[in-house]
């Protein structure tokens, strides 16, 4: 396998960025909801005007991992927003997305972009990370519990108007 590489998404990404969102989102979550409901949340969360929106936005960072030059992972970390009661310790992020293209699988590099997620966070001040988790995706929860995350609570997340319970995980940093 090639050496992968980090860097952090501009302005010139959004388009490669909307592609990749849209089509793993779709790949992780495309069974949980209608064809309707599906639709409306890649465009409101991951499509282009989204994507714009949030590499733009100076609270976000958004960080790519790539191979060969192409994305192979994203995630954003959003700070500077509302954070749950439930998570300690203060300052807290939230990786507010967190996805590695499926034919990446188990090869190490969602550990390796979790790693680099933690260092831009402690770069911040940030003394947590919290993400919500969908409680049906166990692979996920099974990962982000090997990287000290922990339960602490339940969020819902709108796939359009169908409300989806998720899990509060919160991990603290060193």
């Amino acid at each position: 396998m090639s050496a992968h590489s980090f860097r952090i998404a501009g302005a010139a990404d959004a388009a490669a960025l909307a592609d990749f969102m849209s089509r793993n989102f779709l790949a992780t979550y495309g069974h949980c909801s209608s064809a309707a409901n599906i639709a409306a949340t890649i465009d409101k969360h991951y499509g282009l005007a989204a994507q714009q929106r949030q590499v733009g936005d100076p609270a976000r960072v958004n960080l790519l991992l790539e191979l060969d030059g192409a994305i192979v992972g994203h995630a954003q970390m959003h700070f500077d927003g509302e954070t749950p009661a439930a998570v300690q310790p203060l300052p807290s992020g939230e990786v507010s997305r967190f996805y590695i293209d499926t034919a990446f699988h188990g090869r190490g590099l969602a550990q390796a972009m979790m790693a680099k997620a933690r260092e831009l966070a402690l770069e911040r001040g940030v003394r947590s990370l919290w993400l919500s988790c969908w409680q049906q995706q166990p692979q996920a929860i099974r990962f982000y519990e090997k990287e000290g995350f922990q339960i602490t609570g339940t969020l819902v997340f709108e796939v359009g108007d169908d409300p989806k319970d998720d899990w509060l995980m919160v991990a603290p940093l060193a």
